[in-house]
């Protein structure tokens, strides 16, 4: 399933993993593109699964102008010790479980676990909140209890994220093993979301700035737009068709 890239191993002991649901505007998937992008994470892994449509492209990133991009992929900052699982199609419904329980085995010596999803901004019911919500495990609430207490996001109760994918579900299943784990999503609208995902990434590094490293010397956080940006709505309509 794991297709490894020059190493014989995949050890994230000590490591963040980041996830992305795949959700409503793809806000998730794109905020896991800056990442990769503005950190130069290296692609270390391709995970193949039947709940995986397959898909294989061109390099997604400048700074990896020869790689090729497939239906999940796995990132990695040494330097921050950061990984970034990317999804780049939507699940099989039906394999969807057992993709979820693979993660989860991959994911269970990790040191933290965040999710990024988001929602159909129509759903929120409090005007006027913040448009973040999040959940969290006790493990990782133990652990960032002082920098949870000074983030303006709403602690989500209800049972089900509208427009959020897979994230509650893999989240409920990554909590019940003990993994530290925290779910943050966004109330965004269908469209083009790269603006919400830039949003993401910017009030995420304010929880965890002490491993995302994206502030400059003068505290501002610079992002690269990945090269794929261009393409997000598909090639311009040809002149031959009129």
């Amino acid at each position: 399933m794991l297709q490894l890239k020059n190493r014989s191993t995949l050890d994230l002991k000590e490591y963040t993993v980041i996830i992305p649901s795949i959700c409503v505007g793809n806000a998730a998937q794109l905020a896991c593109d800056l990442l990769i992008a503005s950190k130069k994470m290296q692609r270390v892994a391709s995970l193949m699964h039947p709940a995986l449509i397959p898909v294989f492209g061109p390099s997604a990133y400048q700074h990896e102008p020869e790689e090729r991009v497939a239906a999940c992929e796995i990132y990695e900052c040494v330097s921050n010790k950061l990984v970034v699982i990317q999804f780049r199609t939507p699940l099989i419904s039906r394999h969807a479980q057992s993709l979820h329980n693979y993660l989860a085995d991959l994911v269970q010596q990790a040191r933290r676990v965040v999710i990024l999803s988001a929602s159909f901004g129509f759903e929120k019911r409090e005007i006027g909140t913040s448009p973040y919500e999040y959940c969290v495990s006790e493990r990782f609430r133990g652990s960032h209890k002082t920098q949870l207490a000074n983030v303006k996001w709403m602690e989500f109760k209800g049972e089900m994220i509208f427009g959020g994918g897979n994230g509650l579900q893999l989240f409920r299943l990554l909590k019940e093993k003990e993994v530290p784990v925290m779910l943050l999503f966004r109330y965004v609208l269908e469209g083009d979301n790269s603006t919400d995902a830039t949003l993401i990434v910017r009030e995420l590094n304010d929880l965890c700035s002490s491993f995302l490293q994206l502030e400059a010397e003068d505290k501002t956080i610079k992002l690269t737009v990945p090269v794929s940006w261009k393409l997000l709505f598909g090639n311009d309509v040809t002149a031959f068709i009129f």
